[in-house]
């Protein structure tokens, strides 16, 4: 599934916003408060309705809010468009405000009965040995507050797991720090087995240089996992977990740390992309390679607590380590923006009319100050202060006061250092001297 369209009616700030989304990448974009969540909640909302009818037939999924209703409207409206194999689908979830007359626009979910349907039969039919499409949503307030490592009660981690809390308004790491311990026992427990293999099955065989190597060792999922961050955080290595005294570990360049030590940025970045790989590896049990299994992702600000040096990379290394995923995302980092072709970005803004979305005709390859001034509404990327002591540098040279301007150029030198636009006011000086002379 890859949605292609959304429309979203007096939601929130949206009055009535049309939005054509790509089938691999989009970008939102956007000064704060300018919707970019709005249209990933919105989009949540909805696919919490085939994730929850998949693990329950006629169950719910997420409702529209009367929070959610612009103010002074009556009611709101969502609608998605989906394509699967070819086929579109669409659905459609309504809200009236309380002690208003009911709206003419319905609810409409019919769409997704025979989408759910079909997954359902395939689940029974194969117990559970089927690939199913992934669904899940890192919102903004996502955070590593605890790493656990002590398990609190049974965990089943069967094929519909993958849809727990995966599109609600928080993310919750635990599971994935909890269920990588689990499923670290459950390997070491087969590389036991394997080590400990009966002699006997050696006698008369005399052409066997080697023991059989059980199909769940390495564990697959835990394998995925281990792939995803290693592509992804290519200094980061040997994730593991140690008993005594109870703790897991990593491998940084070389330098063996326990998780806790690292920063808050490494620590939620390994979280958010060891849960989707651990997330992809249930949904796809059935496949070799289960980061190539599809599914449809939405990160609310991707560069949250990222250096600008991971904030270059994300964006291509998930596109390369998820291929078959639909990535929706919002971001405020231009080394994100540089990366990202027009056509697959979204500048968000609020008018009178609600939530505005335009195209750039430019941003791939742009160096970070064009991203800036151009996409971004940025007038200066310096100080203001600064920006309107060099205008005042250029006023003064023009008007021939070149002693002063000598002056404000050593003044400001003295705060910001020998900067390019100082030494080109000094060559502007120099040649107005010599045509003086």
């Amino acid at each position: 599934m890859k949605v292609i369209k959304l429309n979203l009616t007096n939601f929130r700030d949206a009055q009535a916003l049309s939005l054509e989304l790509n089938p691999k990448l989009n970008v939102f974009v956007g000064v704060n408060g300018s919707g970019k969540s709005t249209v990933l909640d919105a989009i949540a909302i909805m696919l919490s309705w085939p994730a929850s009818r998949i693990i329950r037939p006629g169950a719910s999924g997420r409702p529209i809010t009367e929070n959610d209703i612009t103010n002074g409207k009556s009611s709101s409206s969502i609608q998605l468009s989906s394509e699967i194999d070819s086929k579109t689908i669409e659905w459609k979830l309504s809200k009236n405000r309380k002690g208003h007359a009911a709206s003419k626009d319905k609810s409409n979910l019919h769409d997704l009965k025979d989408y759910v349907t079909a997954i359902q039969n395939q689940i029974s039919e194969t117990s559970e040995k089927v690939n199913i499409p992934l669904f899940v949503y890192y919102p903004v307030n996502r955070a590593v507050l605890d790493i656990p490592l002590r398990i609190r009660g049974q965990h089943n981690f069967n094929l519909l797991t993958a849809y727990d809390n995966a599109l609600t308004s928080g993310a919750n790491f635990r599971t994935f720090f909890e269920w990588f311990r689990v499923m670290e026992d459950l390997e070491n427990e087969k590389f036991r087995e394997y080590q400990n293999l009966d002699a006997e099955y050696f006698e008369g065989n005399s052409n066997v240089s080697i023991k059989p190597i059980d199909s769940q060792f390495p564990d697959p999922q835990l394998e995925a996992v281990r792939d995803a961050l290693s592509n992804l955080l290519p200094d980061f290595s040997k994730f593991t977990v140690r008993r005594s005294p109870l703790r897991m570990e990593v491998e940084k360049n070389g330098k063996r740390l326990t998780v806790n030590q690292l920063s808050g940025g490494e620590l939620n970045l390994i979280a958010m992309i060891g849960d989707l790989a651990r997330r992809m590896a249930i949904a796809n049990p059935d496949s070799t390679k289960p980061l190539k299994g599809s599914g449809i992702v939405l990160i609310d600000e991707i560069d949250l607590h990222l250096h600008p040096k991971w904030q270059r990379m994300i964006v291509p290394k998930l596109l390369d380590v998820f291929p078959n995923c639909q990535f929706i995302i919002s971001t405020h980092s231009p080394h994100v923006i540089t990366h990202v072709q027009p056509d697959r970005l979204f500048l968000l803004k609020q008018t009178d009319l609600g939530i505005v979305a335009e195209k750039p005709s430019e941003s791939y390859g742009k160096n970070v100050d064009r991203v800036l001034e151009d996409i971004m509404g940025l007038k200066t990327t310096r100080p203001d202060k600064v920006a309107s002591d060099l205008d005042s540098i250029s006023k003064t040279i023009d008007a021939g006061k070149v002693k002063e301007a000598q002056k404000m150029i050593a003044g400001l030198e003295q705060k910001i250092g020998n900067d390019p636009e100082l030494v080109k006011a000094r060559v502007l000086i120099k040649r107005r001297e010599l045509i003086g002379k």
